[in-house]
């Protein structure tokens, strides 16, 4: 089995952060999301930089708040089998899968399905492999998830 992340939005965190900021902010999301320097700042908001992100995300994952993180899309090439798939979206009704070819596939689904698969007890290793690509598309969220493993 092999896993290639081939796609995923390259500010997919802030996206989320700007979301969940977006529920208690006079601000709407867009505005948030380029609220980047210290000197244009909005009324009532802090700079939306890395450090506020993680935290809103890291807040985001401590809640339960997963909704935010519908905001985004992320896809695979997956070389795996019929079986393998099946498994996978066994597992949530929230994958989108096109074969390519008899054992190679376009997997697409938003990061929260991932946290989810990410916390499940024994997911099947084709959702392990999956969740393990979130150090690239979602390093933030990646590293949270994996101080709440170890805790």
């Amino acid at each position: 089995m092999r896993v290639q992340l081939v796609g995923f939005e390259p500010d997919l965190e802030r996206v989320c952060a700007a979301a969940m900021r977006s529920c208690y902010s006079p601000h709407p999301g867009y505005q948030l999301f380029a609220h980047t320097s210290p000197d244009k700042a909005l009324e009532g908001e802090k700079v939306f930089d890395e450090e506020r992100i993680t935290g809103l995300l890291r807040r985001s994952l401590e809640l339960g708040h997963y909704d935010i993180l519908e905001h985004n899309s992320i896809t695979w090439l997956v070389d795996a089998s019929e079986k393998d798939i099946l498994s996978l979206l066994d597992s949530s009704k929230f994958f989108e899968t096109s074969q390519v070819d008899e054992e190679k596939w376009i997997v697409t689904t938003n990061l929260r399905v991932l946290v989810e698969l990410a916390r499940a007890k024994n997911p099947p290793p084709l959702s392990r492999e999956l969740v393990a690509t979130l150090i690239t598309a979602a390093p933030n969220i990646a590293s949270t998830l994996a101080a709440t493993v170890k805790s």
